[in-house]
């Protein structure tokens, strides 16, 4: 509401065919702009089947325009006509009775009394006078409709051959759109078919990105080598695996021969066990989990 009131008061203020105007301008910048953004090949060939479809209304529309302007310069054409006609008839008739008033007037003598026939009437020179003025107002009213309608017929043959020749033009426009359609067509379809290719070409671009991680590989060669490149580090890899592996394996083995060795220790009799404990063994032993073997001497 507020827009239309807005849109009034400035119609009022710069009045109604200004604002026409600014709204027809901002319409075509604003068709400009949406046209020249426009390159989806739907939109596209929307765009030509408006435009198929517009032609035929608009010559439609021109041809009832020629036919309406053509009709009134029929019925223009006849009304001159009839002006022409009684624009010469009144000035035949005003020659004749300017004669015949002034035969009158050469006669009259004064003795008798002089009466014109005109036109099956009977006058006498007043009369006559009358009569003439009268005929002369007539012609002067079809000269002025004469005149008048030969600026209306000047004007409606220039609008006519206007919309002839506009006629023409889109009669020949619509002509040549048909022979071009399905070259447009075609090329729409190109524009479908080359974005097709922009796309692959870009996923093709994308797959080829995704070997950067094995390096840049610029030829056959170069690629086998950095593949056996990558084989040799993961073969080193997993032998570096191995051999940690056979390493806990040892630690094992080894721990397990220390407690046979221990077992096999502990199970031979003890020679000193009858002279009781020593000072040694009185004392608390220390928790401990390895045997500590010194060196043995012989003899006393």
């Amino acid at each position: 509401m507020i827009s239309g009131l807005a849109l009034g008061g400035v119609t009022l203020l710069v009045g109604p065919d200004r604002v026409a105007a600014g709204l027809y301008q901002l319409r075509e910048k604003a068709q400009h702009v949406v046209d020249a953004a426009v390159d989806d090949p739907i939109a596209l060939r929307r765009q030509l089947e408006t435009l198929a479809a517009e032609y035929p209304e608009r010559i439609s529309k021109v041809q009832a325009e020629l036919g309406q302007v053509t009709h009134e310069l029929n019925e223009l054409g006849v009304h001159a006509d009839k002006a022409t006609r009684v624009v010469a008839a009144t000035t035949s008739d005003l020659t004749e009775l300017q004669a015949l008033i002034a035969e009158a007037e050469a006669a009259d003598t004064g003795v008798r009394q002089v009466a014109i026939r005109f036109d099956g009437a009977r006058f006498d020179v007043p009369g006559a006078y009358e009569e003439a003025r009268r005929i002369n107002e007539v012609r002067l009213i079809f000269q002025d409709r004469q005149a008048m309608t030969a600026q209306q017929i000047a004007l409606l043959s220039e609008q006519r051959a206007r919309l002839t020749e506009i006629h023409e033009k889109l009669t020949t426009e619509y002509a040549t759109f048909h022979g071009q359609l399905w070259q447009l067509d075609r090329q729409i379809d190109a524009i479908k078919r080359n974005e097709r290719l922009i796309e692959m070409v870009k996923q093709q671009q994308e797959t080829l990105n995704t070997y950067d991680k094995f390096g840049n590989v610029g030829n056959l060669q170069q690629l086998e080598r950095k593949l056996n490149a990558i084989q040799d580090q993961q073969r080193a890899h997993l032998e570096a695996l191995a051999n940690t592996r056979d390493r806990l394996v040892n630690d094992y083995e080894n721990r397990a021969e220390l407690e046979r060795f221990q077992e096999s220790v502990g199970g031979h009799d003890d020679p000193f066990k009858d002279l009781g404990p020593t000072k040694d063994d009185a004392m608390p032993a220390k928790d401990s989990k390895t045997i500590v073997l010194g060196p043995v001497v012989i003899g006393r």
